[in-house]
C-alpha cells in the first residue's frame, strides 16, 4: 500500500498524465548542526517540509532519502516524534496507524516514506514547516573526530527518492534540498550507568584509605624526663 503511492507518481511524471502541484517547497535537515560524540547512541535530527510558496499545500504522501558519507556515522532508524516541528501526519499515519516503521532501511543511506491514513492531505499554509520524521544515528568508538555532512540523495537524481504527493496523486515539486552537518567531538561521553560505576569506585576508595588511616596506631614522641 505504501509504495503504490511512489508508483503513482512516477506514472504520472513519465506519461504526463498528471500535472505537478504549483507550490514552492523545501526539505531540509533540522537542526542544521548536531554536535555528537564517539559511542554516543540515539542522537537525532529532524527532516523538515517548508511550503515557501504563497499558497497553502496540501500532502497526501511523502518520500525522503538522507545519506551520510561517514563510515563511523550510521542511520540506525527513523520515528514519528520530531523534536523541531510537529510529524505532519500525526493522528493520520498510514505507518504509525498499522504499526509500520518510517524508515524502509538504515546504515549510510535511510530512506522513510509515509502518507495519510484516509489519503485526504494535510495542509501547509505559506510560511509552514511540519517535520517528516526524525531520524537516529549512532556514532562508532573510536570515531574521526569533525563535521560530517548529512544530505538528501537519490538515484539518478534526488527528486527521484525525494518527493510529495497530494490527494489527487499529481506530485508537488520540492524546489530546494538544504542538508545539515553532523559534528563529532574528539571525545567520548560515558553513558549514565559507567559514569555512577566511576563513582562508586571513587566513593570506595575514598572510604578504604579513610578506614585505613584510623586503624593505624598513632606513633607517639617518647618522653624523656631529665632529672635536675
Amino acid at each position: 500500500m505504501r509504495r503504490i503511492l511512489g508508483i503513482l507518481v512516477a506514472s504520472c511524471a513519465a506519461v504526463l498524465i498528471c500535472s505537478p502541484a504549483r507550490a514552492t517547497t523545501t526539505f531540509s535537515i533540522q537542526p542544521v548542526t548536531v554536535n555528537a560524540n564517539p559511542d554516543d547512541v540515539g542522537d537525532t535530527f529532524d527532516v523538515v517540509l517548508t511550503n515557501n510558496g504563497p499558497d497553502p499545500i496540501s500532502v497526501a504522501a511523502f518520500e525522503f532519502e538522507v545519506s551520510v558519507t561517514d563510515p563511523d556515522i550510521t542511520l540506525t532508524g527513523a520515528d514519528f516524534s520530531p523534536s523541531v516541528h510537529p510529524y505532519i501526519f500525526a493522528g493520520d499515519s498510514f505507518d504509525e496507524v498499522n504499526s509500520l516503521p518510517l524508515n524502509t532501511d538504515s546504515g549510510q543511506t535511510l530512506d522513510g516514506s509515509d502518507s495519510t491514513n484516509d489519503l485526504m492531505g494535510i495542509t501547509l499554509t505559506s510560511g509552514e514547516s511540519l517535520a517528516l520524521g526524525e531520524v537516529l544515528f549512532s556514532v562508532a568508538d573510536p570515531a574521526t573526530p569533525g563535521p560530517f555532512t548529512v544530505s538528501f540523495t537519490g538515484s539518478p537524481a534526488v527528486s527521484d527518492s525525494n518527493n510529495l504527493t497530494d490527494p489527487s496523486f499529481n506530485p508537488i515539486n520540492v524546489d530546494d534540498f538544504s542538508g545539515g552537518t553532523i559534528d563529532i567531538s574528539g571525545v567520548s561521553t560515558p553513558e549514565p550507568s559507567s559514569f555512577l560505576l566511576m563513582l562508586a569506585g571513587a566513593a570506595t576508595l575514598a572510604g578504604w584509605t579513610l578506614r585505613r588511616r584510623l586503624s593505624s596506631p598513632i606513633i607517639r614522641p617518647e618522653v624523656v624526663e631529665i632529672g635536675l
